[in-house]
């Protein structure tokens, strides 16, 4: 209804502001816990009406990290990274260059604006510093991935820097 009145000519605007304006009192006077919890299954809902529930995140380890000793003030670090059934690792950029090699599993991965991507067990792909990491994550509802992340990058430089 709301999108039918916006697309008329705006003759009449009181009844658009008969809609907008109870409708931001209401939202100010309402306590923020209450309009969040009846607020959300419009914007992020199941099938069924649910919430949706949070995804599991990335486990990372770091397995080593050494200085180069032919590139002074560079380290190589090298990280295990578990994808639990279903992870997601949100929009992020690295400190250095990444090469990424699959151990099991598979991975999707949306990369410096290229078309997303699926890397299965024995797949590597590359990171290079600075570019965007759009999303990182496993797509199977049941299986684990597991990826060995081998970065150089200068000394200090944050591996991993989350945008959202």
């Amino acid at each position: 209804m709301i999108a039918t009145l916006a697309s008329r000519r705006m003759g009449q605007p009181w009844l658009l502001a008969a809609f907008a304006v109870p409708t931001a009192i209401w939202l100010l006077a309402k306590p923020a816990t209450e309009v969040a919890s009846t607020l959300p299954w419009i914007v992020c809902s199941s099938s069924n009406g649910e919430a949706a529930a949070p995804r599991p995140r990335s486990v990372v380890k770091t397995l080593r990290s050494e200085p180069l000793v032919t590139a002074r003030g560079k380290y190589v670090t090298t990280q295990l990274v578990h994808m639990p059934p279903l992870a997601f690792s949100p929009r992020h950029v690295h400190g250095g260059d990444v090469t990424a090699y699959v151990l099991r599993g598979t991975v999707r991965s949306e990369h410096a604006g290229l078309p997303a991507a699926d890397f299965g067990a024995g797949d590597m792909f590359y990171e290079p510093y600075g570019t965007t990491h759009v999303f990182f994550e496993n797509p199977s509802p049941t299986e684990a991935a597991d990826v060995l992340a081998i970065t150089v990058h200068e000394d200090g430089a944050p591996l991993t820097t989350f945008l959202d």
